[in-house]
């Protein structure tokens, strides 16, 4: 070997060794940043602002049990253990509804701040935060103190810090309530998107095109009071005929079909004579995007307070004090999302020459301009110009060019509080739904079951009264525009105690008549999940934790039976001659297993049938629209499952665009498209549910660096399930949490959640309960015997 050789080979052998010992280095200064990141688990601990020791016991799932003399205690307390176990998480939510992401993140995410940092609720959050009662705002000032303390006694910052290289700021009393309005932008529009859509829709449409394409889906509704909503109206050849129109463009554009993100909350309540134990039960699954880790924290709180004793097991979220769910052993409780009419859109009518100015019944107006500064953690700040009217921000522009402004209950410092807590000290039926219209969250379906058998139902969260809108935009020359105050308690909606025992809501329209325009109805969900499930609990004769649980776990898919049908139907004899691709999709059919069967390939392809139906049905109705507005971005609305079937059920041939020949034509176009096979597949016969719908439960920095993704992120499995039954599964959202409880008899109930209490990747409560998530293993809904026991002291 040449000297010169030997020379080369003994720098690259150092230079090896080098990055080998920098490897082991950088792997060993993670390993011990995590670790000296991890909660204290025991021990005694000063706690500054306690007025008396306060007992934090955890079970071998790491679920803490606190035990405190006061509920001021229990929240410092509180604040002290979400800081350590999930503080990142924390500051991702106060930040994400503050428009403040990017000065952690960086320039990633500042398109999700500027859309956000018009609504401008740091500052709502200061106002709400004025507006609180005393005791409220001492739990969040506790709270807030107890955060912060818990953040200083980590010996090291949460890892995600450290990989951002960032320092963590303190947690604000406000903070708390900016988490609350990252509920409101998760659950309700941040834009009145559905509100121009359907305004743009009406105008450019005839009448009857437009009262047919925004029906609903009446032979799914399953209302509290059994109404129905009305039967779509084919719209009659003299008010259009498609088959006059050829020029229009109908197909639906490459990206349309619905993304497999199902999302959907249920929730029930049996009285007590439909128990076996004789006792109301309540069961709720809130349905929320998926992240590691899980979106609630779960606790048990124990008062020893002579005047206001307190028990309570459930859910918490990082960043609030409050039980948001759960049982007191009085009542148990839980929510869903109602859709309700909680905003409004408004369109600005202009003044000719003064851009900063908008005509009202009242005369002329002038807009209000703040310059927000958004942070770029890396980069120089951005700054975005936000225009505020009377009723809220500018949020978009209309197709005409006009703006529209976004009137929205958050907006209201009176709508935004801690009154959850009401909720732990309350021991009947009535008295949690006398709380419901004080709740400060985003409008809710409250679902409440007491020690004595009684159940009820009412909208937790302010109900805002306005104008009858029929979900369609508002103009500022109307008098009286906007939200102009909160519906009264008295006449606000509630059920108690119905005839058959049995409560139940899903998204959908809840109630009709006039109780149900008191809520309104933004894109409620159409009803075939909700009346899988009171179908379920009307066959079961007496209901437990068990047969409650496999009410939650029902995966048949009876929404899509008739779809079945249909595709059987077209793939006619003749529709398969010389067409051996049609055949397979006929054999495919015979094992339909009726389930979202993650082994069933029959399924999967009776779901993408009907998405492709609905798809091309949507955009070729409202063709019109489209060529007026051809940047547009459409939703199909869930509730088009009503028109939609009486168009591929009647076939009424001045509905169907000159691109087809036939209906027969149009639906075996469809049934082509769902039969081409996702690159996963390799043949349709193994092309099965499972092997295109594979759930994602990921950290927010697990694809950063790939390398970490397989420590940060739970396992990617395949699960039954789907939209449009109970057990609502998606590839990124899905079911939070799960439970079912009977007030009083905690110890009988079970719990689910998607992952652990620690958000620390070496903590042995990361994963903890994914599995049992999974499969629907029922574990308990309280906390075990004590493993690890902390004692803060004052």
């Amino acid at each position: 070997m040449r000297p010169q050789t030997f020379a080369i080979l003994k720098v690259v052998r150092r230079l090896a060794l080098a990055l080998l010992l920098l490897f082991i280095f950088a792997a060993a200064y993670g390993y011990f940043s995590l670790r000296d990141s991890l909660p204290v688990l025991e021990g005694s601990h000063s706690l500054v602002g306690l007025k008396q020791p306060v007992t934090v016991q955890r079970d071998s799932a790491g679920v803490p049990t606190l035990r405190a003399k006061s509920r001021v205690d229990l929240a410092r307390a509180l604040g002290y253990l979400h800081a350590q176990d999930r503080f990142f998480q924390m500051d991702l939510l106060r930040r994400a509804s503050a428009g403040e992401l990017s000065a952690l993140l960086g320039s990633a995410t500042l398109k999700t701040d500027l859309r956000f940092r018009v609504h401008r609720f740091r500052s709502v959050a200061r106002a709400a935060m004025e507006k609180l009662p005393l005791e409220q705002r001492d739990l969040a000032n506790a709270y807030a103190e107890g955060v912060n303390a818990g953040l200083a006694a980590m010996r090291s910052a949460p890892f995600e810090y450290l990989m951002l290289k960032v320092t963590p700021e303190p947690w604000l009393p406000e903070d708390s309530l900016l988490v609350a309005y990252t509920m409101y932008l998760d659950l309700q529009s941040a834009n009145g998107q559905l509100q121009m859509q359907r305004d743009l829709l009406k105008e450019v449409l005839y009448e009857p095109v437009y009262r047919f394409v925004t029906a609903g889906a009446p032979e799914w509704d399953s209302t509290l009071d059994g109404s129905r909503s009305a039967l779509p109206e084919l719209p009659k050849i003299e008010d259009v005929d498609l088959r006059q129109q050829p020029d229009l463009e109908v197909r639906p554009p490459l990206d349309v079909l619905r993304q497999l993100t199902s999302i959907g909350s249920n929730n029930w309540a049996v009285s007590g004579s439909k128990t076996s134990n004789g006792v109301a039960l309540v069961a709720n699954d809130m349905h929320l995007g998926f992240r590691v880790p899980t979106i609630w924290y779960r606790v048990r709180m124990i008062s020893e307070d002579s005047t206001a004793p307190l028990d309570i097991t459930g859910v918490t979220l990082p960043g609030t004090p409050c039980v948001v769910a759960g049982s007191n052993g009085h009542i148990a409780w839980g929510f869903t999302n109602s859709y309700g009419e909680y905003q409004t859109l408004i369109r600005l009518q202009s003044v000719d020459g003064h851009e900063d100015q908008y005509q009202t019944a009242s005369g002329v107006q002038t807009l209000k301009t703040y310059d927000e500064v958004i942070r770029v953690q890396g980069s120089s700040p951005v700054t975005l110009r936000v225009q505020e009217s009377q009723w809220g921000p500018v949020v978009a522009k209309d197709w005409n060019g006009l703006r529209m402004v976004l009137d929205w209950s958050a907006y209201d410092p009176e709508a935004t509080n801690l009154a959850l807590l009401s909720l732990e000290q309350a021991s009947s039926v009535d008295q949690a739904l006398a709380a419901g219209p004080s709740l400060g969250i985003p409008g809710q379906n409250l679902t409440v079951g007491d020690s004595q058998g009684h159940i009820g139902w009412t909208i937790g969260g302010h109900i805002p009264t306005h104008l009858p809108t029929q979900g369609l935009p508002q103009s500022s020359t109307t008098a009286g525009v906007g939200l102009t105050g909160w519906v009264a308690a008295a006449q606000t909606p509630r059920i108690v105690d119905p005839q058959d025992g049995i409560i139940w809501t899903a998204n959908t329209r809840v109630l009709g008549g006039s109780a149900g325009e008191v809520i309104g109805d933004l894109d409620a969900d159409r009803g075939a999940r909700a009346r899988q499930i009171h179908d379920d609990l009307l066959a079961t004769p007496k209901i437990d934790p068990k047969t409650s649980l496999s009410i939650q776990l029902d995966e048949r898919a009876l929404f899509l039976q008739r779809w079945k049908e249909l595709l059987d139907r077209t793939l006619t004899d003749a529709a398969l001659a010389n067409r051996p691709d049609r055949l397979e999709m006929r054999e495919v059919l015979k094992h339909w297993s009726g389930h979202a069967a993650v082994d069933d390939p029959a399924f999967r392809l009776v779901r993408r049938f009907r998405q492709e139906v609905e798809a091309r049905a949507f955009y070729m109705m409202i063709a019109p629209a489209r060529a007026r507005a051809p940047g547009f971005e459409w939703v199909i609305p869930a509730r088009f499952e009503g028109p939609l079937w009486m168009l591929v059920d009647q076939k009424p041939a001045h509905l169907l665009a000159t691109r087809y020949a036939s209906w027969d034509a149009f639906l075996l176009e469809s049934a082509d498209a769902a039969a081409k096979l996702p690159s996963v597949c390799k043949t349709l016969a193994t092309c099965t549910w499972g092997t295109v719908h594979v759930t994602q439960v990921r950290h927010p920095l697990g694809g950063v660096l790939p390398g970490l993704s397989g420590a940060l992120n739970m396992p990617e499995l395949s699960m039954p399930g789907d939209e449009d039954m109970p057990r609502v599964i998606g590839v990124h959202a899905g079911a939070s949490e799960r439970f079912s409880v009977s007030p009083g008899h905690e110890s009988e109930a079970y719990f689910h959640m998607p992952g652990g209490e620690s958000g620390n990747p070496l903590s042995p409560y990361y994963r903890e309960g994914f599995e049992a998530w999974v499969t629907g293993k029922p574990t308990a809904f309280l906390p075990g015997s004590a493993v690890h026991t902390l004692t803060l002291m004052p």
